[in-house]
């Protein structure tokens, strides 16, 4: 009886001894890691410190000794660093072998946290030493754009034409942003994928977009029309060289300097490539007293693919866009029209 009652006794707490045993093998490798980091981190550092000392040197700008006196300096300062975060970090690990001879550690759950927020964390990592907030070269932005959609070049052969929407033009998506030089926010790669809509408003509220062949025309359907209007749908690539004049931050606890991006005056200069996946035509009338919509999806001849240049200039997450589709709306006809599109767009990084 007793064999048995100590059998189940170690059955039971074997669950929980291997599960005191993982989450020490996870915390210790965390604190491992954060350790190396420190080592790298300030290793890395002192080096370009090291490099910046020498060609001063080339330069003639202080003497072979003097070079030497500052390079002892520096190499005195990381160590110290070094030392005093190493410290804390071993600190930890002796707190965690206590509580798992005390039976005492827990797993920590992470809350789950807004979609910003997450986004956010892929762009920064906390320096293991100052605690600061440190962008990374290679970021993430979401990107939402709206504005105005105007169309550009038309004669009479569309009759009266088409209005300019206030608000006919959207695009959502992602960027991607690469620092081109290590030591400055200046020069950035930019490219993305977005999805972008666009609406295209006849002048004249009777006027309805119809295919002839292989052109397409505007015609008056015959009776009083609410809304007339053609949608398009496109996923489109956008590629910009982005000059960021955010100047670098400073820490006065560290008395370090720092980058970090969309601080200041932004400009990009690029272009895009899309594909049209959808387009459909949307009316609103009234009969009997009542409104009726109809939409017709179909492709009225339009270029299936759309490329232009685009630029914006604006402040922090904020900037005035502009972008212009150089492929006309229309394959085949007479006269080509293209479409300008002017608005606000925001980056959140």
């Amino acid at each position: 009886m007793k064999q048995t009652i100590l059998l189940v006794a170690i059955l039971c707490c074997t669950p929980y001894l291997m599960a005191q045993t993982n989450i020490f093998e996870e915390k210790a490798a965390i604190i491992a890691s954060r350790i190396d980091s420190i080592t790298t981190s300030e290793k890395s550092i002192l080096k370009k410190e090291i490099k910046k000392i020498d060609k001063k040197v080339e330069k003639n700008e202080i003497t072979a000794d003097t070079a030497e006196v500052e390079k002892k300096k520096l190499a005195a300062y990381h160590a110290k660093r070094i030392n005093a975060a190493v410290f804390i970090e071993e600190q930890k690990l002796q707190l965690l072998i206590k509580n798992k001879v005390r039976g005492k550690l827990e797993r920590t759950e992470e809350p789950n946290k807004p979609f910003i927020s997450v986004f956010e964390e892929e762009n920064f990592y906390n320096d293991s030493i100052s605690g600061l907030k440190v962008e990374k070269r290679f970021t993430t932005q979401f990107v939402f754009a709206l504005g105005i959609n105007t169309v550009l070049n038309g004669g009479d052969y569309y009759g009266d034409g088409f209005k300019v929407n206030p608000i006919g033009y959207g695009e959502l998506g992602f960027t991607f942003k690469y620092r081109l030089k290590e030591n400055t926010n200046l020069w950035n790669l930019k490219f993305g994928l977005s999805m972008m809509t666009d609406e295209i408003r006849p002048k004249e509220d009777n006027d309805v977009l119809v295919t002839n062949g292989n052109q397409t025309t505007l015609e008056d359907i015959g009776f009083d029309l609410k809304k007339s209007r053609l949608n398009n749908l496109s996923f489109g690539i956008p590629v910009h060289l982005e000059l960021d004049f955010s100047k670098p931050q400073y820490h006065s606890k560290t008395e370090q300097t720092y980058l970090r991006s969309q601080r200041g005056f932004r400009l990009g200069l690029g272009g895009f490539f899309s594909v049209r996946t959808q387009t459909s035509q949307f009316i609103k009338y009234k009969e009997g007293g009542k409104d009726i919509k109809q939409t017709e999806t179909y492709h009225f001849n339009m270029n299936s693919f759309n490329f232009g240049p685009s630029v914006y200039f604006g402040y922090r997450d904020v900037s005035i866009y502009a972008k212009y589709d150089m492929n006309p709306v229309f394959k085949d006809n007479p006269e080509d029209i293209n479409t300008l599109s002017i608005g606000l767009r925001v980056d959140i990084n």
